[in-house]
């Protein structure tokens, strides 16, 4: 089998399945038998029949898929979590609707990241043109009325016929950077690797840290709906959180409470939450809807995640475009002063 890591909508799609089996009144075995037989694709295939086999010979659930090697740990432990307190089917449901969010906020990033790059590359190349193509007709136009170009029209220029002798080289460069951009987007297990890569760059983003609060959130809504209590709860999504701010906050949110603070005040205190979401929180707590409030609050801090990005996108787009009217501007104020005063003289 050469699936080393699953994707999130297949991981969403997957545990939506069971979950259904489960209502259905459908055992996990058959379930499972069941996609297997309606999987088209040969990988996917082999490793639900897999799955199948080793539950149909004693294994459990959740040590199955710790065994497949393609299902990442926290889905594993929340499996086991849901098969130790038996509400699995409600587990399966809640790990659905989690994978469906982190990739919608994937998507996000992606877009975030993806728009302003091709943007800043249409500027590059109209700057491209001007400075390589353009400049050098303008300078000839002027040797032939005896006239030079401004200083700053001669610099830019200059800088273009250097760009222009390294071409080959820039272009080559340009080309890996794309195969290799291509190539982990198209391997789940490396794209998902460069997401934790860039999630510990831009830990102490604003960003970043309501990314991290949004995860905190669901995490702890699933785990302490499955019936644990809020140290076993802390201790699973620390397991499963990768931002490092997010670690030191928990880590401080665990020592307040040792030292006897409620887990309201620690949570409040060790800055997980905002004081509106902790308000929220405490109010759960006295009426026994703590996992509901954590869920109302995974999906507010997504949301506020959601208008961040739009927001960066909003303010980067025309930045852009104010910087490419600006040297472009310049570039042509360069060469079009000095021609209109010499057109001036001729007259």
């Amino acid at each position: 089998m050469s699936i080393k890591q699953l994707d999130g909508p297949y991981l969403s799609s997957f545990c939506m399945e069971l979950s259904l089996c489960l209502k259905a009144g459908i055992s996990l075995n058959e379930g499972l038998f069941m996609l297997a037989q309606d999987e088209t694709d040969k990988d996917l295939k082999e490793m639900l029949s897999s799955l199948y086999e080793k539950m149909d010979g004693g294994m459990s659930l959740e040590e199955a898929l710790g065994e497949a090697g393609c299902f990442p740990k926290y889905l594993v432990e929340m499996i086991e979590i849901g098969s130790r307190t038996g509400r699995l089917e409600a587990v399966l449901r809640a790990l659905s609707a989690y994978y469906t969010r982190q990739v919608e906020i994937t998507r996000s990033i992606k877009s975030a990241v993806v728009y302003p790059l091709v943007l800043m590359f249409m500027l590059l190349l109209v700057i491209g043109v001007l400075i390589t193509k353009v400049l050098p007709i303008f300078n000839d136009v002027f040797h032939e009325l005896g006239a030079e170009m401004s200083p700053v029209a001669i610099s830019i220029m200059n800088f273009g016929t250097g760009i222009t002798k390294y071409a080959a080289i820039i272009l080559a460069v340009v080309v890996v950077i794309a195969i290799v951009a291509i190539f982990i987007s198209a391997v789940p297990s490396l794209s998902l690797k460069f997401v934790n890569f860039f999630s510990k760059i831009t830990s102490n983003r604003k960003i970043s840290k309501k990314i991290a609060s949004a995860r905190f959130a669901n995490g702890m809504a699933m785990t302490l709906a499955s019936g644990l209590d809020t140290d076993e709860s802390l201790d699973m999504v620390e397991r499963i959180t990768d931002n490092p701010v997010m670690l030191g906050r928990i880590a401080k949110c665990r020592e307040l409470m040792k030292q006897g603070e409620l887990f309201v005040d620690a949570i409040a205190k060790s800055e997980i939450f905002n004081s509106m979401y902790c308000r929220m929180l405490s109010i759960g707590f006295k009426t026994g809807t703590a996992d509901t409030v954590m869920d109302e609050i995974a999906h507010r801090s997504e949301a506020e995640v959601d208008e961040n990005i739009e927001s960066i996108i909003n303010k980067v787009e025309p930045t852009l475009v104010i910087i490419m009217s600006l040297v472009v501007g310049l570039i042509l104020l360069s060469v079009m002063l000095p021609l209109m005063s010499i057109m001036t003289t001729i007259g």
